[in-house]
């Protein structure tokens, strides 16, 4: 899967789990999640960041543990952490 297939699931998974009224061109690859929107964030709170764990686990295949919880912090920080997950395994 190439970088730029794998950060548009991302942004889709963002979408679908959490229900956002937003498409994907919203959505930059350096968005913060917990900032508000008013300051070009996406306003998530932990509760968000637990369901993106589930989705981030049963699309891509990867374990997210509690001690994972910081890659939540930017689209890119997501995508990095798919990205080596998915080296590893392979």
């Amino acid at each position: 899967m190439t970088a730029d297939i794998r950060i548009q699931k991302i942004k889709q998974l963002i979408i679908d789990r959490l229900n956002l009224k937003i498409s994907i061109d919203d959505i930059q690859d350096d968005s913060a999640l917990f900032l508000p929107v008013e300051d070009k964030g996406l306003g998530l709170d932990s509760v968000d960041a637990l369901e993106l764990a589930v989705g981030i686990m049963n699309t891509f295949d990867v374990e997210v543990t509690d001690d994972d919880m910081h890659i939540f912090e930017y689209v890119n920080t997501i995508d990095n952490f798919i990205a080596e997950k998915l080296e590893l395994a392979s």
